[in-house]
C-alpha cells in the first residue's frame, strides 16, 4: 500500500510542477485561471492521499472547505471575466426603436 501511495504522491508532484509552469507562463488569463483550478484539485487529491495514508477522517472538513473554495472561486472568477468581456462587446444605442404593435391593435 505504501508503494502505491508513494507513486501517487510522486505523480501529483509532477502534475503540480507542470501546472505551476502553465500558471506562470500563461499566455492568457484563461490559461492561468484553469491552471489555478487544477492546482487546487491537485492539492485536494494530495490531502485525500495523506488522509488515506494516516487512515483517519480528520481531514474531511478541510477537503470539504477546499472543494467549496474551489467552486465559489471558479464561479466568481468566471463572472468577473464575463463581465469584463460584456463591457468590451457592449454597443451603446442612443435611441432604442419603439415597440411595434401587432396588426389589429389600436393605439391609445
Amino acid at each position: 500500500m505504501t508503494i502505491v501511495l508513494g507513486i501517487s504522491l510522486g505523480m501529483l508532484g509532477a502534475a503540480a510542477a507542470l501546472v505551476l509552469v502553465r500558471l506562470f507562463r500563461g499566455p492568457s488569463n484563461l490559461d492561468r485561471i484553469v491552471a489555478a483550478e487544477i492546482l487546487l484539485v491537485i492539492v485536494i487529491a494530495g490531502v485525500a492521499l495523506e488522509s488515506a495514508r494516516q487512515r483517519t477522517t480528520t481531514y474531511l472538513p478541510l477537503l470539504m472547505i477546499l472543494g467549496l473554495v474551489g467552486f465559489v472561486g471558479g464561479v466568481a472568477v468566471t463572472r468577473f471575466m464575463s463581465r469584463d468581456s460584456d463591457e468590451h462587446d457592449a454597443v451603446e444605442v442612443d435611441h432604442p426603436e419603439p415597440r411595434q404593435q401587432p396588426e389589429g391593435w389600436e393605439q391609445s
